[in-house]
């Protein structure tokens, strides 16, 4: 099946994105990317194809298969946020976030 296409997203289409932009959203570099897109198309988890435009890069998008597996780990994230913090008030659950990105913050400031 053809990969799925949608509109302009953040230098990238929605669902359609080249190994750079990966590589600069992810914070690792290009190299890294590569392997790892090797392995899920291997899987079948993704597909390559030339830049319309630019003949150095290649866009890569989530096939079916793919979709279908980033679904079912939505599915089972969105299950265990809402057993971990259902029930927290809402208070608690902002001062935990807040927390979070303090530890995020710092964690990136240390490379």
């Amino acid at each position: 099946m053809a990969p799925q296409r949608t509109t302009e997203c953040n230098g990238a289409r929605a669902g359609v994105a080249t190994h750079l932009f990966e590589s600069a959203r992810l914070r690792v570099t290009p190299r890294n990317v590569t392997g790892l897109l090797d392995a899920l198309q291997a899987d079948g988890l993704v597909a390559r194809e030339a830049h319309p435009r630019d003949r150095r890069a290649t866009l890569v998008s989530l096939t079916e298969k793919g979709r279908t597996v980033a679904a079912a780990l939505r599915g089972g994230r969105n299950t265990m946020a809402a057993e971990l913090f259902g029930d927290m008030p809402a208070e608690q659950l902002e001062a935990f976030q807040g927390g979070l990105e303090v530890v995020i913050e710092r964690l990136r400031a240390m490379g």
